[in-house]
């Protein structure tokens, strides 16, 4: 599998850009993973999400001539849109009516993977990680601790099992209180409680919190990562971002 892989600096972090990728991000390996297990003749994808989770679905919707829903609210609609987004999309006031929007297009033969509570993602992530973690180890040597975004949990989580064993140091970033950043949450604050997919997980994996001042993910992880000692020992996670010069 290919990584895309590389340096803004010399000494900088090393970033993974994810929108290198099919779907512009991460979670098209996460997903194209996750529908292996698809049963046959499943009628569409739905999802409860306003970004990189619905913008993988509807790649690897029209590449199994699948109709997808996405189901969020006004500004994951308005997300959406921009990025190009080709399915349908629902706009829902609360998750509770998202849940239950769901719920109908399931019983009707509709594929939900349910990234919020779905412990089976953080296996998908862990097979995709585990590759990565190998060419970082060779290529990378440097590289002792990877952050990433902290959106359902199942991203960190699976890098989490890929990377610690080898003593590697793995960190989620929560965008800071009263400044939301696209796919990302706050745990304490949107959680399904025991319910969720982080739960279980929630005092093995470390999470810390960005700045408050960041127009999107990439610039929080960079800003993280550079203020670490040595910079250059630091994976950024880089869900859905492209290398600025190509």
């Amino acid at each position: 599998m290919h990584f895309p892989l590389s340096r803004l600096s010399p000494d900088g972090p090393l970033v993974l850009w994810g929108g290198e990728l099919p779907s512009g991000g991460l979670k098209y390996l996460t997903f194209s993973r996750y529908l292996e297990t698809m049963p046959e003749g499943a009628c569409g994808l739905v999802e409860l999400s306003g970004s990189s989770s619905s913008l993988a679905l509807d790649a690897l919707g029209k590449e199994r001539g699948l109709p997808v829903l996405a189901l969020t609210d006004t500004a994951g609609a308005a997300y959406l849109r921009g990025q190009g987004f080709g399915g349908e999309v629902r706009t829902v006031r609360r998750l509770s009516e998202a849940w239950e929007v769901a719920l109908g297009y399931e019983r009707q033969g509709w594929c939900w993977p349910r990234q919020l509570s779905n412990g089976a993602l953080v296996g998908c992530v862990e097979g995709w990680a585990s590759e990565l973690r190998d060419v970082v180890r060779e290529s990378f040597p440097k590289v002792r601790l990877v952050v990433s975004g902290f959106g359902t949990g199942a991203t960190v989580v699976g890098l989490h099992r890929a990377f610690t064993p080898d003593g590697y140091d793995v960190v989620g970033l929560q965008p800071s209180l009263g400044a939301p950043l696209p796919g990302w949450r706050r745990w304490m604050e949107q959680n399904l409680g025991e319910a969720d997919l982080f739960h279980p997980h929630r005092e093995e994996v470390v999470l810390e919190t960005a700045g408050p001042k960041h127009s999107d993910g990439l610039a929080a992880l960079l800003t993280y990562a550079r203020a670490e000692a040595r910079p250059d020992e630091v994976l950024v996670i880089a869900h859905n971002a492209r290398p600025p010069f190509g």
